[in-house]
């Protein structure tokens, strides 16, 4: 796989990315409590992507050839879980 070096449009687009995705693990990160569902972190998260920031979540959607859209705003796991689960 040949590498693709990223002109500076690209790399600005790169930065408002990381900014938009900082923004919201900063937004949600006190919400992350004992008792809370994966369901409510979602939907916390969904709603601030659109309401504050005006953005549409990447994962939601998401559908590669043969398989259903995935149905939620982000991909979570409890604890010591490195796969991405549907909340």
């Amino acid at each position: 796989m040949a590498i693709t070096l990223k002109n500076e449009h690209d790399i600005a687009e790169m930065r408002v990315a990381c900014r938009l995705a900082s923004e919201v693990l900063d937004f949600i990160t006190p919400h992350v409590v004992a008792g809370i569902t994966t369901a409510e972190l979602d939907r916390l998260c969904h709603e601030f992507m659109l309401n504050e920031q005006g953005t549409i979540p990447a994962p939601l959607n998401y559908q590669p050839p043969g398989y259903p859209p995935y149905p939620k705003a982000t991909c979570i796991s409890v604890n010591d879980v490195i796969c991405h689960g549907i909340p």
